[in-house]
């Protein structure tokens, strides 16, 4: 009798506790620091450009995140051919905003600062590392992978 109590007490302890062993408890604190990133993909281009309707692109840069939901700033570099751009390389600043939710998934949107807004879903691996997938009309394979630049300070207000 006393073996199926044991055994019955355990159980329900045991179950009581591995819910709380697999749930995430990611918040905008995940994203703290200097971030490098690189991405590529494919973009939307006119036929003059490609007659298949896209062209390759990559990308590379840093952002700074407060912890708070803002991307305080941050830089990139892309390399691509546009009717715009036939050198196939720009550089520019973004800021931008961020929600991670409970689940460690969320979104951002970036602001290139003339306009320009670009959305993203976002998943937080850890406050190492995170990715960002395109959401806007255009974009294909455009997966952002983001890693914590080594050495940062763990404040965002000494940046």
């Amino acid at each position: 009798m006393t073996n199926k109590r044991t055994f019955t007490i355990l159980t329900v302890l045991f179950l009581a506790v591995v819910p709380n062993l697999h749930a995430t408890k990611c918040s905008n604190a995940f994203l703290k620091g200097t971030y490098a990133y690189s991405s590529q993909g494919f973009i939307q281009a006119t036929p003059d450009i490609s007659p298949a309707g896209f062209v390759p692109w990559i990308q590379t840069g840093v952002a700074v995140y407060d912890g708070h939901g803002n991307i305080l700033s941050g830089t990139f570099t892309v390399t691509t051919t546009t009717a715009n751009n036939p050198e196939g390389s720009f550089r520019g600043t973004l800021t931008g905003t961020y929600t991670v939710n409970r689940d460690c998934t969320g979104t951002v949107q970036v602001d290139l600062g003339d306009g320009t807004l670009f959305n993203f879903d976002l998943v937080v691996q850890g406050p190492e590392k995170h990715t960002y997938t395109a959401t806007d009309p255009g974009f294909f394979l455009s997966v952002y992978s983001f890693q914590k630049v080594v050495g940062e300070k763990e404040t965002a207000e000494t940046q």
